[in-house]
């Protein structure tokens, strides 16, 4: 079974700019554009489609389009992230936790991964470029919540959409 997660689908106004701006900084591989997405919550294997299907509300409220501004990485596994603003995701990550008696992650961070970076070519760089990202807008989320499971494939991971609410 391939792992399942609710999340909403993200765009970026210029990636081709951004990746340009980190390519002699950094080095790994880029997410690609039909790939980005903001997690809300991560079901793994734990459940079937069917019981997501059944549990999960047959509607989710829209979410009005969150901005991604700034640029941040996890530095426990070097993914290089956009950040959504407000606090909509933490919410909605809660409640649906809450359905499906899962522990709410304190650690929950709303993000959008851009790259799991390899290798980092020039540390100062990189800290003045995610300076330079602060407050940035770059891209937005979708409205629509949707039920998304990942495929492996020999050229990286794909993102199929289950259900959209």
């Amino acid at each position: 079974m391939n792992p399942m997660f609710l999340a909403l689908r993200a765009h970026l106004y210029d990636y081709d700019v951004l990746k340009s701006d980190f390519k002699e900084i950094i080095e790994g591989r880029w997410t690609s554009e039909d790939n980005l997405h903001a997690t809300i919550c991560y079901f793994g294997n734990i459940f079937s489609t069917e019981e997501l299907l059944e549990k999960l509300p047959p509607t989710f409220e829209k979410i009005e389009p969150l901005s991604l501004s700034s640029l941040e990485f996890f530095s426990h596994n070097n993914i290089l992230y956009a950040k959504p603003e407000g606090y909509k995701l933490d919410m909605l990550h809660s409640s649906v936790c809450a359905l499906f008696s899962l522990e709410h992650s304190k650690a929950f961070v709303p993000h959008v991964t851009l790259m799991r970076m390899k290798k980092v070519n020039d540390k100062q760089a990189l800290k003045e470029m995610l300076k330079r990202y602060k407050n940035k807008k770059i891209g937005v989320t979708q409205t629509s919540v949707e039920l998304m499971q990942s495929h492996f494939c020999p050229d990286g991971v794909k993102y199929i959409t289950i259900k959209k609410f």
